[in-house]
This record gives C-alpha cells, sequence and structure tokens, in this order.
C-alpha cells in the first residue's frame, strides 16, 4: 500500500490527537455538518470504529507523519460491499492526498477484500469532494433533498457509490 507521496498504516490510538484537532477545524465542521467534539468524544468515535470492524487507516504523507485518516466502513462481506470516508488534516488539503489515499484504499476494497461495491455519502456543498469522487469514478445513485442543516440552510446529501468493475485504476 505504498504511493510516490502516501502510505496507508493503522490508525492508532495515539493518533487521536490529530484527529480531534480535525474534526474540530471550522471546515471540517462546515462541510460535515458537525458540532465540536471533546478530545474523549473523538477517542469514542476512534474507538466504536475499531469495535465495529470498520477497517480504519492513516494517510501518511511525503515527509509527514500523519495527514488524515481513511475508512471502509460497515463492511457486509455477504453483499460485498462498504462504506468508504476519509478525513483530511486542514493543511493537507487540495495537496493530492486525498485522491491517492482513495484510490488506495478502493484497491484495497476492491482487490483484497474482494467487495463488489463501494458507497459514500457526502453535502452537495462539498463541491472538491464530489469533484475527487466523480473522478474517481464514483456515480451519483441518489440525493437526500434538504437532508442536513449546515451554516444556517439546509443542505442535500448525496450518496454515491462505485461497482468493481467500473474501478478502471492502473496500477
Amino acid at each position: 500500500m505504498v504511493d510516490k507521496r502516501i502510505s496507508l498504516r493503522a490508525f492508532e490510538r495515539d493518533d487521536v490527537r490529530e484527529l480531534h484537532r480535525w474534526m474540530n477545524d471550522p471546515e471540517s465542521l462546515r462541510l460535515v455538518g458537525r458540532a465540536p467534539v471533546t478530545y474523549e468524544e473523538a477517542l469514542r468515535h476512534y474507538e466504536k470504529k475499531k469495535q465495529s470492524g470498520d477497517l480504519v487507516l492513516a494517510i501518511v504523507g511525503e515527509g509527514k507523519p500523519l495527514v488524515g485518516w481513511i475508512f471502509l466502513k460497515d463492511i457486509e462481506h455477504e453483499h460485498g460491499r462498504a462504506g468508504i470516508g476519509i478525513l483530511l488534516a486542514p493543511e493537507s488539503r487540495g495537496s493530492g492526498y486525498g485522491r491517492l489515499a482513495m484510490e488506495q484504499m478502493i484497491d484495497l476494497g476492491f482487490r483484497q477484500l474482494r467487495l463488489h461495491k463501494i458507497y459514500l455519502t457526502t453535502r452537495s456543498i462539498n463541491e472538491r469532494a464530489i469533484q475527487l469522487y466523480t473522478r474517481l469514478g464514483f456515480v451519483t445513485e441518489g440525493r437526500l433533498r434538504q437532508h442536513a442543516y449546515v451554516d444556517g440552510a439546509y443542505s442535500d446529501t448525496l450518496f454515491m457509490g462505485l461497482l468493481s468493475e467500473e474501478w478502471h485504476h492502473k496500477d
């Protein structure tokens, strides 16, 4: 799982300090639609993901110890599907780390876990994420109208999916 600019490794309990910082970043709060969280809440969030069987990995950048986390959640082997999520450190956004990490995690999901479908949800206001997901091959499968209340207004939530036969990532 190594790329020219990033690698993925197990997300450890010691990494939660950074996760806490990222989760409380103003842009993260706006785009994900969360309220600020305490360190203890961030730790519980991480521990809950691990206990539920989610595959939680740290994104390590070239010369940087930790630039984000990425995970496959709700992994259902009997149906061949899982959700994917990613959160980058504010200073690492827009640098290509998200695309590289998504490519590696999608490859892992389709090739190693033998998933048939990887899906996600995102707010319609998160244009940068929607562009990335579309470039990766995700297709909008549904729209939940005015599903999230963010910055004093309702926003749609998009449901996007990618099938294994649609994934054309080159090795």
